[in-house]
């Protein structure tokens, strides 16, 4: 099993204008990965928001250019993810939980986001992201090298995520000052983290 901590980031946008966006956050321009989204479950108290959203998202291009005879990763078309989001109106919090819920005997990926607010200076109050995944492939020998690949490309994913949030709120709320400038300093940091030396090894089986 690997894990890794994305380095905190932010947007200029407040914890509720964030919500807003987060939960119609689809479609957007980087999110042509996603085959669809349903909303399964919605619980609503005086002080929370829960949701359960059952997300279909397209297989890793990675792993389709990889022979198939040589794992039976290359069959992954799609994937589809249960994400599970809870709203705290006292804390000001919205964290998420997503894991795929198919093709378990090959991995599993989970992950794990807090967004809060935050008083960003002269630029008003922002959110701010902190990130962590977990995941475990089952695939012999190869289980070492597909989880290093797959946080990679997790990496690339969490950018596009970035712009894609950055995007909706910009279309519902109105672009910000620095918003452009925040959204690529977001996108170099993730990219620029490092990935082996956050990562907590185990020895492939």
């Amino acid at each position: 099993m690997k894990e890794w901590w994305a380095p905190s980031t932010y947007l200029p946008y407040s914890i509720n204008e964030f919500c807003a966006a987060f939960w119609d956050r689809y479609p957007n321009s980087f999110s042509k990965h996603i085959v669809s989204e349903d909303v399964l479950e919605r619980r609503i108290t005086d002080n929370t928001i829960f949701t359960k959203k059952l997300i279909v998202k397209q297989g890793s291009s990675i792993l389709k250019r990889v022979p198939k005879w040589l794992s039976r990763m290359t069959e992954i078309r799609v994937v589809p993810v249960i994400e599970e989001s809870l709203y705290d109106k006292r804390t000001q919090t919205l964290t998420t939980y997503t894991r795929n819920v198919a093709h378990l005997e090959l991995f599993y990926l989970h992950e794990r986001v807090v967004y809060k607010e935050k008083d960003h200076g002269d630029h008003g109050n922002a959110t701010e992201i902190d990130r962590a995944v977990s995941l475990a492939f089952n695939s012999g020998k190869l289980s070492s090298i597909y989880e290093k690949v797959t946080l990679m490309g997790f990496k690339k994913s969490i950018a596009n995520t970035t712009k894609g949030l950055t995007e909706v709120l910009e279309m519902r709320f109105g672009a910000r000052p620095h918003s452009d400038k925040m959204s690529e300093r977001i996108k170099q940091k993730i990219l620029n983290s490092p990935v082996i030396q956050k990562i907590n090894c185990e020895k492939s089986a």
